[in-house]
């Protein structure tokens, strides 16, 4: 008793010590309770980190290898030089017996381990040191479960959600995955089953069983079950039917095997983070992650996910992410937290209903639909807020109309895949888990065309060419739609010819307010870039803006461009110019048209968005009786009301 008092004494003087490095208050109470012996799992974060918009803005001339190689690099550079001291001391105690499972890790500047209290409590000391968190394992899966399976009857059929997103329509222009790399991080991956073993990751005598497993430390990452989540999630990636059913989206794309999970879907964010940094130094296109932390994470979860997801960004990684399955708790889990942590990321392309802008990273999050194209109950909605979480402050939420989230939908109620423990077998799950794997085939299938394609560009191609099924535009329900593989191909253009886009726009209120953004009655600016990804120059470009909304009138309407040749960005100039409306209702969205033209006969309509004055959260009905619900942020003169709901029909608690 008299030890652990001390101790606990001991853990408050160091955590409020100038210059010590932050214990958690979690990490605290642990410490407070341990025995001596007790070897505790701790994520210890060093002081410096990576510059991920540095490293964006000094990689933009590097062809895509070029990017990832200096981005790895530099990462595994800074991590060597800050953590040499950290990691002899621990090495040191390695070999006394007082650490274990000793995971160094550059994509977020950290070091994994456990420890004894001794060693976590002298890490303290360390100035490199920013803080020493508590990373216990946690349940990471969402809720899916197997429930049923079928052995290979030796028919050939293809999976109907793999039919749903018209892969095979793909298939037959010739582009199947062949040639990229998709990590799967999850459970492992049973590489026997005759539907992936001949297009397994080939990770040489390093790594002979096609990947690592950072729950046990070694390098076979098999899937050894109960749940075999991994295995159904590599299915629907790259199945190609060998033993009948043709389950996945890419069915020659490799599938590197990650595990960051027991078989029973407990792992810690520690193993997790792990498994990204493996991804991209080992050379993975794009990676699959059915898994999170539910209620959108702690503060410092999600700075360490979003750390990551922006590095692996750099990178030139893109990664597809579970929303979560707690679409239907919202009483648990109410909005903006109802999206896992990492699938509340931002993504690497802002859709242009995303008016409210922020930073990007490599994440794009997956809802789930049903064949009849009606969504998941459970599929987890949007939209997330970042507006609390330094250093990016961004993504507000009432007021603000936050991140929208997911980003897009896939398949995810019946979906047949392949089985852990049947290398003939398939089974059958539910769960924006089965969703996400769809996701990263199709993402697969695009730079099977272009393996030049960006994170944003293969982000841009697949929201912008989705089936819509909810709200016009992109919504918190289903994203920008259902994934449309056949559209989005035909949208990756590698022939002859300029093709542009939009990649960005600055607006500014001349001699208004002064808050760079347009309000009624003020004349704005407008300066936009537009990229070339066609694999031809484009040359004497203009752009002509027009708009049919009554609240807007444009001034200037036409902008040069430089010649901008394949993957180039070029602004404007002059800028656009126009007078908002005074009776233009706060928090409106004005829709522009801007219509391009090039020489090579290049002409397109482009569709560019942003929103007038503050956002304003609309307000709710009419119920059946003709009734709206306000909130105090829907307009300062409606009264605040206590409502009391009497009913459970609108799904919730109904306590009267």
């Amino acid at each position: 008793m008299m030890r652990k008092l001390a101790l606990t004494l001991l853990v408050l003087i160091l955590a409020g010590s100038a210059g010590a490095a932050t214990i958690t208050p979690d990490l605290a109470d642990k410490l407070a309770s341990s025995p001596a012996d007790e070897m505790i799992r701790v994520m210890v974060t060093m002081e410096e980190q990576a510059d991920a918009a540095w490293m964006t803005a000094v990689t933009e001339p590097m062809s895509k290898p070029e990017r990832r190689q200096f981005v790895v690099d530099h990462l595994n550079g800074l991590a060597a030089r800050t953590q040499a001291e950290v990691l002899a001391y621990l090495q040191d105690r390695q070999a006394a017996g007082q650490v274990r499972k000793l995971m160094p890790v550059s994509i977020v500047n950290l070091i994994a381990c456990e420890a004894t209290p001794e060693v976590i409590l002298a890490l303290v000391n360390f100035p490199e040191i920013a803080e020493i968190a508590y990373d216990p394992e946690r349940y990471m899966l969402d809720g899916t479960e197997k429930f049923g399976t079928a052995a290979t009857d030796g028919t050939d059929e293809i999976a109907w959600g793999v039919a749903d997103v018209h892969a095979p329509e793909v298939w037959l222009q010739g582009f199947n995955g062949t040639g990229i790399i998709v990590s799967v991080i999850d459970t492992g991956v049973n590489y026997n089953h005759l539907d992936l073993a001949d297009h397994m990751w080939n990770g040489g005598a390093q790594y002979p069983h096609h990947g690592y497993d950072f729950y046990n430390n070694d390098n076979d990452p098999i899937d050894q079950g109960p749940l075999g989540h991994g295995t159904h999630c590599a299915g629907s990636v790259a199945s190609d039917g060998t033993a009948g059913s043709q389950c996945g989206v890419a069915p020659n794309a490799s599938v590197m095997a990650v595990q960051v999970l027991s078989g029973a879907g407990y792992g810690s964010e520690g193993q997790i983070i792990a498994g990204i940094n493996f991804s991209v130094q080992q050379g993975a296109d794009i990676f699959s992650m059915s898994l999170g932390h539910a209620g959108g994470g702690t503060l410092s979860q999600k700075q360490q996910y979003r750390t990551a997801c922006n590095n692996a960004l750099a990178a030139g990684v893109i990664g597809a992410v579970a929303a979560g399955n707690e679409g239907a708790q919202q009483g648990s889990y109410p909005i903006p937290g109802n999206v896992r942590v990492p699938g509340n990321c931002p993504p690497p392309w802002l859709h242009p209903d995303q008016v409210l802008t922020g930073g990007l990273s490599c994440v794009v999050t997956c809802g789930a639909t049903q064949q009849s194209h009606a969504i998941a109950s459970f599929s987890s909605r949007g939209p997330v807020t970042w507006a609390t979480v330094s250093p990016w402050n961004d993504y507000a939420y009432n007021p603000g109309m936050g991140l929208i989230d997911p980003d897009i939908s896939a398949p995810g109620v019946g979906i047949k895949s392949c089985d852990w423990d049947n290398n003939s077998g398939y089974a059958f799950m539910d769960g924006t888990s089965m969703a996400t794997p769809h996701v990263a085939g199709g993402m697969a299938l695009l730079l099977s065309k272009d393996p030049s394609l960006t994170p944003a560009l293969i982000d841009m191609h697949l929201e912008n060419t989705a089936t819509g099924l909810g709200a016009a535009g992109k919504d918190n329900t289903f994203g920008s739609g259902l994934m449309h593989c056949l559209n989005a191909i035909n949208a990756v253009v590698v022939g002859p010819g300029p093709y542009l886009v939009v990649a960005n726009k600055v607006l500014d209120d001349i001699g208004g307010n002064n808050n760079g953004a347009p309000d009624p009655g003020e004349n704005c600016s407008m300066v936009v870039t537009l990229n070339n990804v066609g694999q031809d120059p484009a040359s004497n470009v203009i752009g002509i803006l027009s708009t049919t909304s009554p609240y807007l009138t444009i001034t200037q309407n036409s902008a040069t461009y430089p010649n901008m040749a394949h993957l180039q960005q070029g602004t404007g100039s002059p800028p656009y110019l126009f007078t908002v409306s005074p009776s233009c209702p706060q928090g409106t969205t004005v829709s522009c048209d801007l219509y391009v033209t090039a020489d090579s006969a290049f002409a397109d309509t482009l569709l560019v968005n942003f929103l007038v004055g503050d956002p304003l959260n609309n307000p709710t009905g009419p119920d059946p009786y003709g009734y709206r619900a306000y909130d105090p942020y829907d307009a300062p003169e409606v009264p605040v009301f206590q409502w009391v709901e009497i009913s459970a029909d609108s799904g919730g608690l109904g306590t009267l």
